[in-house]
């Protein structure tokens, strides 16, 4: 289980090594003591998750409108999960139907095809707010808007694909709310076309629908800067400032920081994703509750400098990847591609075991395996890649933490059983489609007293049914023999 102050020093992303200048956040409010009054809203993490609240509570109107706003983070802003992924703002198409109406037993979200459509449409919504408010401020963050490929290598995923695509359709035309909505992915099953825009001689089809791309460590930190700029609300952001616990009494959260002191606070919201059990330990020892929801799960990317046949206004990848057997990868705009290893793939290949990716918290390690495959995969998968010089290839290789969810949905709104408690958590390492619409969601939500977004899809709420249901009827991720020891 997590613990902070950690007993180890993190992998530097590609992500965290290029945002090091003064415009960025490093040890802000490090060695500032914390408020002594009580304060309005407490935030607990700050990522992308921690820092979106923080700026939609902050916006003239909002539920910090007049009010004291604290973010607190265990280390530096977009040091998780958020600092380490994979650069993609990324909607999925269809390919993803199957899982969200599969039942629980199963291993799906369990959800009707009208929730399920409602999901995939969000996560279409979440890249155009993405885009509306990176242009509406004017952030310098590398946001790209293009093109995905969801390339299939073997006949079952394109078989896979095709029947996603038809019951995807079927329940589009059967819908009360999305009849009218035109599928935005295109189908390309010419297996020679695929080849020929994927640059992959393994591609038998692929899937082409809009994504985009950050560098998210910069629009975390920006995020954060127009919070701690607001002129209509008090934001304090206190990084290594790490959460030992809080309790309630008589209406106001005590928030234990441990040797920095503790902050006192009228509600208490949690996005600390896969971090989130640490704050639960007495649910988590019984196995219940948001602590059995939600398990911490460690991935692995790296950036590779490509070698000019992939370089240059002819070379450079147009569009981002998410590869069947492959990896899922985005090109940066001068620094070269990032790509990380999806949990399927590393599980298939061997790369590691559920205990290497599972139940596992610690993101200073970058296993053997996993490296070798980064630095591997290009020049096998990309035609025409070549000999790589010395400073191209792989450069950097990194780990980081995220929190899976039982049956694949993030939860958002008001604990239950838990008044002036909050939490955004469970992104499932597919927050950068979920987190932004989730966030503002969730401010509306504080501002009318828990009322609920209905731009939100109501299966993201979390219940006692849903926790209860998940952890009674959801397979386990891993079994028991199979979690780490020592």
């Amino acid at each position: 289980m997590s613990s902070f102050p950690q007993s180890w020093t993190s992998t530097v992303s590609h992500w965290q090594a290029t945002n090091r200048g003064a415009s960025s956040l490093w040890n802000h409010g490090r060695e500032d003591p914390l408020p002594s009054e009580v304060v309005d809203y407490v935030i607990i993490g700050g990522g992308i998750t921690g820092t979106s609240l923080a700026y939609q509570l902050t916006r003239p109107g909002a539920a910090g409108h007049g009010k004291r706003v604290v973010l607190l983070e265990a280390k530096d802003v977009a040091s998780g999960a958020t600092g380490r992924n994979g650069g993609h703002i990324a909607p999925a198409s269809w390919t993803s139907f199957p899982t969200l109406v599969s039942p629980l037993e199963e291993g799906g979200a369990g959800l009707t095809e009208e929730d399920a459509l409602h999901v995939l449409a969000n996560e279409a919504d979440t890249l155009q707010l993405a885009e509306e408010i990176i242009t509406s401020e004017n952030l310098d963050v590398d946001f790209w808007k293009g093109f995905k490929f969801e390339v299939q290598t073997t006949p079952e995923g394109v078989e896979k694909s095709r029947q996603a695509y038809e019951a995807y359709v079927t329940a589009l035309r059967a819908s009360k709310a999305y009849r009218n909505r035109v599928p935005e992915w295109q189908l390309v099953g010419d297996t020679e076309e695929a080849k020929k825009i994927s640059r992959m001689s393994s591609a038998l089809a692929l899937n082409k629908g809009p994504a985009g791309s950050c560098h998210p460590h910069r629009l975390a930190t920006a995020l954060a800067r127009l919070a701690l700029a607001s002129a209509t609300s008090t934001f304090s952001l206190f990084s290594w400032t790490p959460v030992n616990s809080f309790a309630e009494h008589d209406g106001v959260w005590e928030v234990d920081c441990g040797g920095r002191g503790s902050v006192r606070a009228r509600d208490v919201i949690l996005c600390s994703n896969g971090h989130t059990r640490t704050l639960f330990p007495e649910d988590w020892e019984r196995g219940v509750g948001i602590a059995a929801h939600v398990t911490p799960f460690r991935g692995h990317a790296s950036l590779v400098v490509p070698p000019p046949s992939y370089s240059g206004e002819s070379g450079t990848l147009r569009h981002t990847y998410a590869v069947e057997q492959g990896p899922y990868l985005m090109f940066t705009p001068h620094s070269g591609i990032v790509l990380g290893v999806y949990n399927a793939t590393a599980l298939s290949q061997g790369l590691g075991t559920k205990a290497d990716i599972f139940d596992v918290v610690d993101d200073s390690v970058v296993l053997p395996k996993f490296k070798k495959w980064l630095e591997g995969y290009c020049p096998k998968a990309f035609d025409g890649w070549g000999e790589e010089a010395p400073g191209e290839a792989p450069v950097r290789t990194w780990s980081g933490i995220m929190g899976s969810s039982r049956e694949h949905l993030p939860l958002v709104g008001p604990v239950p059983g838990r008044p002036g408690l909050w939490a955004a958590v469970g992104f499932h390492g597919h927050g950068m489609a979920r987190i932004l619409t989730c966030t503002r969601s969730l401010a509306t939500q504080i501002h009318n007293q828990g009322s609920w977004d209905a731009r939100l899809p109501r299966c993201f709420a979390i219940t006692e049914e849903r926790l209860h249901r998940a952890r009674t009827v959801a397979p386990q991720l891993v079994a028991a023999q199979e979690r780490p020891t020592g």
